[in-house]
């Protein structure tokens, strides 16, 4: 995963990506946008099933060219978008 999805670490890149969002959207110091998504996946075997209602919950954040710099999947759908963010890599 790490290979495709790699949040920007150095100043040189995060300023890139910045600028981009700035002369797109008019946004200053804005490095990603942050949303999630419900996705169809098969409902597990287990006793928390119905968590799941056959759907998980994926949080992506993109930059100013919608490449996705990082992504947290497989939360029952049943979860709340803040509670996937505040246990997610990228809140911490």
């Amino acid at each position: 995963m790490e290979q495709y999805f790699r949040f920007p670490e150095s100043r040189y890149e995060l300023k890139i990506i910045a600028d981009g969002s700035h002369q797109r959207c008019g946004l200053l110091g804005v490095v990603g946008a942050v949303d999630g998504t419900h996705s169809a996946c098969p409902a597990p075997t287990s006793e928390h099933r119905s968590l799941f209602i056959s759907r998980l919950v994926l949080q992506a954040v993109c930059d100013s060219h919608l490449k996705c710099l990082d992504i947290c999947p497989g939360w029952p759908s049943s979860v709340h978008d803040a509670h996937v963010y505040r246990n997610s890599p990228l809140a911490h």
